[in-house]
């Protein structure tokens, strides 16, 4: 839906999914671009983004690490 505020809470599985294929076509992410290209697409994670990328990293799907220079996390494929 064009120019709609709305967002679609996405299933792990989907989510999981997103995130992958996001960081596959522009690794590295910060926490931040992760949520906007989510929004722009009117998907929103399961969790807030940054519990849903933790939880994502602690089962080794991505790998994420604190950036000074980008100032928050910082998200690449492993």
């Amino acid at each position: 839906m064009a120019g709609s505020t709305r967002s679609r809470t996405m299933s792990e599985a989907e989510a999981e999914s997103f995130v992958i294929s996001l960081l596959k076509a522009r690794e590295p992410m910060t926490t931040m671009e992760v949520e906007q290209l989510a929004r722009t697409e009117g998907k929103r994670c399961p969790d807030q983004t940054v519990i849903f990328l933790t939880k994502m990293k602690k089962k080794g799907l991505i790998c994420g690490e604190v950036s000074i220079e980008r100032r928050g996390w910082l998200w690449s494929l492993p």
